[in-house]
């Protein structure tokens, strides 16, 4: 991962048999694209194709600020949910 890169968080959707999956993810600005299909990397089972954008966020991240989920996962009750505010995700098409 580039520390140059920039990111935007997104949120995708997969379809497998008898539904879909959804995930949220910082992913490099040039894939941020409503409507882009993407191959995403799991860590238990590698690349996986077929993740569409639904939706991109409007905040631009710096490669070396992108939070890391692994240190950041606590137990609920080590967590201040107070610092957490709602956030809505218009889909919105680029130009």
């Amino acid at each position: 991962m580039s520390r140059n890169t920039k990111y935007v968080q997104c949120a995708m959707r997969r379809s497998i048999a008898g539904g879909s999956v959804r995930t949220t993810s910082y992913i490099p600005r040039e894939f941020a694209k409503v409507g882009r299909v993407l191959r995403l990397r799991d860590d238990s089972v590698g690349w996986v194709d077929g993740w569409v954008v639904e939706c991109v966020g409007e905040v631009v991240v710096e490669g070396d600020q992108l939070p890391d989920s692994h240190k950041a996962i606590k137990k609920p009750s080590q967590v201040d949910w107070r610092q957490y505010s709602a956030t809505t995700c218009v889909a919105r098409k680029e130009a």
